[in-house]
């Protein structure tokens, strides 16, 4: 339990940083929006992000794994259909916030010491 509550805070931090790196692109109404965007894309991840990932592993493999953001974009535009609050322009940003989240979370789990 304890893992799974760091890992959601580790992520909500992440969104957070992201939105604040990205700006109008991509925006939380508040702490809430935030704290339940990060249990969607969770729960996301968790169920929907293997299928898919099926799905396109001939172009994950062509890719050489880049095509993962691919996904994750989709994934972060499905939580932004889910949650009021939570704002992204467009899929490409989407994308590129799903880069940005990924970077964050490996530096914040090398910081803590999370993931060795």
């Amino acid at each position: 339990m304890k893992k799974l509550i760091g890992a959601w805070i580790v992520a909500g931090v992440a969104l957070w940083l992201a939105s604040m790196i990205l700006g109008p692109r991509m925006e939380f109404a508040g702490f809430w929006p935030i704290v339940w965007t990060a249990a969607v894309i969770g729960l996301l991840n968790f169920i929907l992000a293997p299928i898919l990932n099926i799905m396109t592993c001939p172009v994950f493999l062509l890719t050489l794994g880049l095509s993962r953001f691919l996904v994750s974009g989709l994934v972060l535009i499905i939580a932004k259909e889910w949650i009021g609050g939570f704002y992204v322009a467009s899929y490409w940003w989407a994308v590129l916030a799903a880069v940005t989240i990924s970077v964050l979370t490996g530096v914040i789990d090398k910081m803590t010491g999370r993931k060795k």
